[in-house]
């Protein structure tokens, strides 16, 4: 696992950082972690899943009913598509190394929880927006003088 790393990424035509708490829970919320060798499993497939997408994983927790995540991504990937790759993945991992969960037909239920996670709040990000013109016009200004 990457330790967390606050710092904004540079891409080949952006600049910027996507970080996102997510809760994935089985189909029925099924408690399909309670034994070690399916945690084990599971924490392989996200790895695994991490790894193929460009996906960096800081911080997770498997429970018996469900996994939190909290996770980084490229620009071009929605959290949608995010939810979609790391489900699929997953499911395709476990699926192959644990054929019993074959006879389900989907292991994850159709939705999940996110929350962007940014290095500041809200607030400070309001306040700059509020005040950047203030600051865009004491630049110029300095710059007559």
């Amino acid at each position: 696992m990457s330790s967390v790393n606050s710092s904004i990424k540079n891409f080949s035509h952006s600049v910027g950082q996507n970080c996102y708490h997510l809760v994935l829970t089985p189909k029925m919320r099924y408690p399909l972690f309670s034994q070690k060798y399916q945690r084990d499993l599971a924490d392989k497939a996200f790895e695994w899943v991490a790894g193929r997408h460009k996906i960096d994983i800081f911080a997770k927790e498997i429970m018996d009913d469900h996994v939190h995540l909290f996770v980084s991504c490229p620009p071009n990937c929605s959290v949608r598509k995010l939810a979609q790759l790391i489900k699929g993945g997953s499911s395709y991992y476990m699926r192959k190394y644990h054929p019993p969960l074959r006879q389900y037909r989907a292991l994850w239920s159709k939705g999940f929880m996110y929350r962007s996670v940014g290095s500041v709040s809200a607030e400070v990000v309001q306040h700059y927006i509020e005040n950047s013109n203030d600051w865009f016009a004491s630049k110029q200004q300095k710059k007559l003088i």
